[in-house]
């Protein structure tokens, strides 16, 4: 008969046994997709909100936060006539000499007028009219006076706007103020001749032009 071995070595060599079977198993990867028990996925990343992008601020629009510049109407009537610009040594207006010369322009503006509307018609009837046999000293003549009549029809529609700017100067605050060099006309030569944009000075410089 064999000699019985002892318990504890067959213990031992067992264990040793049981041990190396348990590491020559291959440890299987759980698939993607699939966590084992006891562990969580990892949370996926979220990206970061974007902020709200601030607008630019607008640009300040031109004209805004500026004052009316001198002389502009803004709203207001007509200027009064201690306002009106004089020369040096000369009085200022007053309501009744600047009144007086509103009023001769008014009725030089309503003339003009009067007189530009019966031209335009005399030249109209002047085109519908039939020339025929007509000798050429009789062409000759209606040319020329055709002519004359859109030349004085001319000069009345540059006479009317003129006096038309003048009245408007009156209104804005701007009349009697040179348009060369913003020095005063003169009350004298305003009250003389009533359109004038330009001083005696300026006036004299255009002429040698």
């Amino acid at each position: 008969m064999l000699p019985a071995l002892p318990v504890e070595a067959i213990s031992a060599r067992g264990a040793d046994m049981a041990g190396a079977k348990k590491a020559a198993r291959p440890v299987q990867e759980p698939p993607a997709g699939k966590t084992t028990r006891g562990t969580r996925p990892a949370a996926a990343k979220k990206p970061a909100a974007k902020s709200p992008a601030t607008k630019p601020a607008a640009p300040a629009r031109r004209g805004q936060g500026k004052a009316a510049k001198p002389g502009t109407p803004a709203g207001r009537g007509p200027a009064t006539a201690a306002e009106l610009p004089v020369r040096e040594g000369e009085h200022q207006w007053t309501a009744a000499e600047l009144a007086e010369v509103r009023a001769g322009l008014q009725e030089q503006i309503q003339a003009l007028r009067t007189e530009i509307a019966a031209s335009a018609s005399q030249i109209a009837e002047g085109d519908s009219s039939d020339g025929a046999g007509d000798d050429q000293a009789d062409a000759g003549a209606k040319t020329y006076e055709r002519e004359h009549e859109l030349a004085l029809s001319y000069n009345s529609q540059d006479l009317l706007a003129q006096i038309e700017r003048a009245v408007q100067r009156m209104d804005t605050g701007t009349y009697g103020i040179c348009e060369s060099c913003t020095l005063p006309i003169g009350k004298a030569r305003l009250q003389v001749f009533p359109r004038a944009t330009l001083c005696v000075t300026c006036k004299q410089r255009e002429e040698r032009r």
